[in-house]
């Protein structure tokens, strides 16, 4: 996988005005995340379970630990809202040249299929494997492109619209055995253990307390390995033992596995269009200490507009109520009720995370047994997701979690599921910070902004047979900038980004120039109405781009953002 930090290279300025009035910087930022502002997916539903939209900002209500906020930021989106498409310029061809490629469609949507094999037994593999052959059989639409992960990250695929590559790789997939222990021993049990403030060390101490997950793994060990009487001190060592080393054991995986996931959000942060993850698991148990994690990257997926829908690879389950035990024939009832009550403990912690993963993010939890049906809707986005974005009031950077709650006061009949609360930040972020990352999150959407006026103009011409250059003309109008007056000089600066992404939705190049404007009174109206014009100059191969380009200022922070595509034959 690539890098998660991009670096944007230096780009070469053609301004129209003075250079005393108006001056260039070539700059190479390193974008990085904060949560000055929370993003807050929230997704309506009405009592048959339809998603609604047409509400408006003054219709929700918001609170950060009981206390109301403004709600700054507000967005409609979702699979049932229209996006402007792309517009594709006429290339400037060098006489003799061939006849332009097929017309390219730029991909607007991007599902990252995530199977958790750390988990999954083998006929969940197997039922959820020929539901998602079957799903991605039916066709991948122009403007779609799929990838393919693993928790464990033995297999993976880029973004693609080969449907042979996701088969070959998907075929690939299967689970991760667990390391071995006899008598068997859950992580749920392991970290119920290791949090537990009392550790009694006889049998008569742990038979007489409260059917905790020592007593629970004592019965089981001196049942399977029939050491009750003589061997019972021996049993209770062993059952700690191996409480023990489950626990670490558990502890490994769950962060391996987690950061896979986040590894994941932050590669569909950088695809240009609607992000959609779809999590195949039967759940995973993730211990209170390790909760952080989870958030920060729920975080980072709201902010970059990253829905995870999850599908729970059990469909439609149930614990076994006999508390049988894999590979032990001779466990007595009263162990067996102990075991079927832990089991149970456990399917509901692994399934609260699939359902807070989903609600957090805006999406959906399906545990259906029509698994194709499920991959088919959960592959979609939800018809309508609302955005919505506060600062919070006197938020302290020490770095606690704040509970979120989000109400509708005339939504009667209406089911509201948002966010339930985020981490504050452990640090301050400086104002050239912000900046960097509001600019990295637009560059990476394919959400067109027009607080600032721009036009987006694309050519080429080529050097080679497979080797072209294609620049990419920006003209920004600047008569709504809100300059700061500075002795004599009428002051902002305005950061500009291009980005190239190839036909799939992979960043392939970017340039970042900030244009220093100091305009004098005498000729303020006229810069004003010229505006400023840059050319940014990219070595390309033959082939479709996609293009972005971002604008952003400093005085105002407004923003402009705008798609373009250049097809190069």
């Amino acid at each position: 996988m690539r890098s998660w930090t991009l670096f944007l290279s230096a780009a070469a300025l053609a301004a129209q005005t003075q250079p005393a009035e108006v001056t260039t910087r070539d700059e190479t930022p390193t974008f990085q995340s904060s949560v000055s502002m929370v993003r807050v997916p929230v997704v309506i539903r009405d009592k048959q379970g339809h998603a609604v939209g047409g509400l408006k900002k003054e219709d929700f209500q918001l609170a950060d630990h009981g206390k109301p906020q403004y709600i700054s930021q507000f967005s409609l989106e979702g699979g049932a809202v229209a996006k402007p498409a792309a517009k594709p310029e006429a290339p400037l061809e060098m006489p003799g040249d061939a006849a332009a490629s097929p017309k390219l469609v730029a991909p607007t949507r991007f599902v990252a299929y995530v199977f958790d094999d750390f988990h999954i037994t083998v006929g969940d593999l197997a039922s959820t494997r020929v539901a998602a052959l079957k799903h991605i059989e039916k066709g991948i639409p122009p403007q779609e492109r799929i990838a393919l992960l693993t928790l464990s990250g033995r297999v993976a695929i880029q973004f693609t619209d080969d449907p042979a590559k996701f088969r070959e790789a998907l075929m690939k997939i299967v689970p991760v055995p667990p390391p071995a222990h006899y008598p068997p021993a859950s992580f749920y049990l392991g970290e119920q253990y290791a949090r537990s403030s009392s550790h009694p060390s006889s049998v008569t101490e742990i038979m007489a307390g409260p059917p905790d997950a020592l007593q629970v793994q004592t019965r089981v060990t001196l049942d399977c390995l029939h050491m009750w009487g003589i061997g019972q001190d021996a049993g209770v060592i062993l059952a700690q033992s191996t409480l023990g080393e489950v626990g670490r054991e558990g502890v490994a995986q769950a962060t391996s596995a987690l950061h896979i996931l986040d590894g994941a959000v932050r590669l569909m942060s950088s695809m240009p269009g609607d992000r959609i993850m779809v999590l195949v698991s039967p759940g995973m148990y993730v211990p209170e200490a390790m909760q952080r994690h989870v958030n920060e990257s729920i975080d980072r997926a709201t902010r970059a507009g990253v829905i995870v829908n999850t599908l729970d690879a059990r469909g439609v389950y149930a614990v076994d109520p006999s508390g049988g035990i894999s590979g032990c024939n001779s466990v007595s009832s009263q162990t067996a009720l102990v075991v079927a009550k832990m089991n149970q403990e456990e399917a509901m912690a692994q399934g609260v995370f699939l359902r807070e993963l989903a609600n957090d993010t805006g999406g959906a939890h399906a545990a259906q047994n029509d698994l194709e049906a499920e991959f088919d809707r959960l592959a979609l986005p939800p018809e309508y997701v609302y955005y919505l974005g506060f600062y919070p009031k006197e938020l302290k950077p020490d770095g606690k979690f704040h509970e979120i709650k989000v109400t509708l006061p005339n939504g009667k009949g209406l089911t509201v599921t948002a966010r339930e609360g985020y981490w504050a930040p452990s640090h301050e972020e400086d104002a050239a910070a912000t900046a960097t990352r509001e600019i990295a999150e637009a560059v990476f959407s394919n959400d067109e902004l027009h607080d600032l006026p721009i036009d987006l103009h694309t050519r080429f011409y080529k050097t080679g047979a497979w080797d072209a250059t294609a620049t990419v003309i920006s003209h920004i109008d600047i008569r709504q900038l809100p300059l700061r007056k500075q002795d004599d000089r009428n002051r902002d600066d305005v950061m500009v980004v291009c980005a190239l992404f190839d036909r799939n939705g992979n960043f392939v190049k970017g340039k970042q120039t900030l244009v220093e404007l100091r305009l004098k009174d005498g000729n303020l109206e006229s810069r004003r109405a010229g505006g400023v014009t840059i050319n940014q100059e990219f070595d390309v191969k033959s082939g479709g781009y996609l293009v972005r380009v971002v604008a952003r200022d400093a005085e105002g922070r407004q923003m402009a953002a705008v798609n373009g595509v250049v097809e190069i034959p």
